[in-house]
């Protein structure tokens, strides 16, 4: 997923889709590196996670203080919505200045 999707965050769920934990790009890396092998040893648990009714601006200042590029959206159940990272702020910030200037 990872090389041939272009994706660097794998939220990790049980069968029932709740959030069990998250593995990215440099996870795997470094799981190599040090001979890990299951996604266990490699996922990150403790995972910070934003609402799907939460405002942007919190949720890019998340990103800021835990120093992470993505987090998964999960519902009251934590389960799975999608993810959002750091590009997806980035693009749009670019939309709305675009949109501005028009």
């Amino acid at each position: 997923l990872i090389v041939k999707h272009g994706v660097d965050h794998i939220p990790i769920v049980r069968g029932d889709g709740k959030l069990l934990g998250i593995v990215t790009s440099w996870d795997l890396a470094k799981a190599l590196a040090e001979d890990k092998h299951t996604l266990q040893e490699v996922m990150t648990s403790r995972v910070i996670v934003a609402k799907p009714d939460e405002a942007v601006d919190v949720v890019a200042r998340r990103f800021l203080q835990y120093k992470i590029s993505g987090m998964p959206v999960v519902n009251e159940e934590l389960k799975v919505l999608g993810i959002v990272t750091t590009d997806d702020l980035a693009k749009l910030v670019r939309g709305r200045r675009q949109g501005e200037t028009r």
